[in-house]
């Protein structure tokens, strides 16, 4: 993980926020949390935009999450920290990991979100959704608004991955597998670098 004092300023610097945390396990079914598939997911990710040349800082790097253990409200002061620390990295993107669910088990499929509030979110959301909808995985979804905490008080262009739904039998264990998590940190760094691209090319 670096840090800001090292960042090329050439470099697309990208925070990767891993949902969940501590005592917030997320999404459980049966014997899964989604903050530790969070994780694991958050942590191939890194390592796949760093071999494309991108700075990666990690909101949490492992278990625990950023709130005060004498915090009265801990998921309030988790999402402060992590905001707090994000405006301190001051990186040019922000992608949060999270898994979903619902009550039927037959829904299924990568979505991805983005604040309204902050101008470039809609454009990563929108490249990353493609790039799956259109990698030959039984994707067909639209890139929508959110209004989660985190991405719609970045500071900069902040996008809301939920990579699946732990309720549908076999994407659940599709996202626990080592060659899946690769699989999806490979089109989520090649979106953000082809988009980066592109807004370079326009300015």
């Amino acid at each position: 993980m670096l840090s800001p004092a090292v960042i090329a300023p050439e470099q697309l610097h990208i925070v990767l926020d891993a949902g969940h945390g501590g005592l917030d396990n997320g999404a459980c079914v049966g014997c899964v949390s989604e903050a530790v598939l969070n994780l694991q997911i958050v942590k191939v990710l890194e390592q796949e935009l760093i071999n494309h040349g991108c700075a990666v800082s990690l909101t949490r790097v492992d278990s625990e999450s950023l709130n005060s253990p004498y915090a009265r409200n801990k998921k309030v002061d988790d999402m402060a920290k992590r905001r707090e620390k994000i405006r301190n990295l001051a990186p040019d993107l922000v992608i949060s990991i999270h898994q979903n669910t619902f009550p039927s088990s037959s829904v299924s499929g990568l979505q991805c979100f983005y604040a309204n509030e902050t101008a470039g979110s809609q454009d990563y959301a929108t490249a990353i959704q493609k790039q799956f909808n259109d990698s030959g995985l039984p994707f067909d979804k639209n890139a929508k608004p959110t209004d989660f905490n985190l991405v719609e008080h970045s500071p900069c262009p902040a996008v809301l991955i939920e990579c699946g739904f732990l309720t549908n039998p076999q994407e659940c264990k599709l996202l626990q597998t080592p060659e899946y998590q690769q699989i999806l940190a490979y089109h989520i760094a090649t979106a953000v670098i082809r988009e980066h691209s592109r807004q370079n090319a326009t300015t």
